[in-house]
């Protein structure tokens, strides 16, 4: 035989988990380090070219290191970023700075699988745009 439940006393019951998530507050997530809002870590490798159009795109998040096999290029971007370390090799770059959440990849062509790679095997979010792999093997 069922139950019924009353209208008054199903009110009480969810009143009272309600108030019970009330009193409680917002908590952060399991594992949330950062607020949802906070600036994202950046870097950059491959800084002119198209690699420029990423770095202005990115201005407004935290850049963190730059990184560039032409160190006058990369001077050139990093003066608009006094507090971003400067590498000429991201694996250097990507090995040392731990701080680092996303990585722009704008590379050559024939560069992008390999630094993208190394990136996402480090658990480091990736924008690289196309081409991302020239052979199969790579993708």
């Amino acid at each position: 035989m069922k139950k019924r439940i009353s209208r008054r006393s199903f009110v009480q019951a969810t009143g009272a988990a309600g108030a019970g998530f009330w009193i409680a507050g917002r908590q952060t997530g399991y594992g949330q380090e950062k607020s949802p809002n906070a600036k994202v870590n950046v870097a950059v490798i491959g800084v002119e070219g198209r690699g420029a159009g990423h770095v202005d795109g990115l201005k407004d998040e935290n850049m963190v290191a730059l990184c560039d096999v032409d160190e006058a290029r990369l001077d050139k971007q990093a003066a608009k970023f006094p507090s971003a370390k400067k590498y000429v090799d991201y694996r250097k770059m990507l090995d040392e700075c731990k701080e680092i959440d996303a990585v722009s990849v704008a590379t050559a062509d024939h560069s992008h699988a390999p630094a993208a790679a190394m990136a996402l095997k480090l658990g480091k979010h990736v924008y690289c745009e196309k081409p991302l792999t020239r052979t199969i093997y790579e993708a």
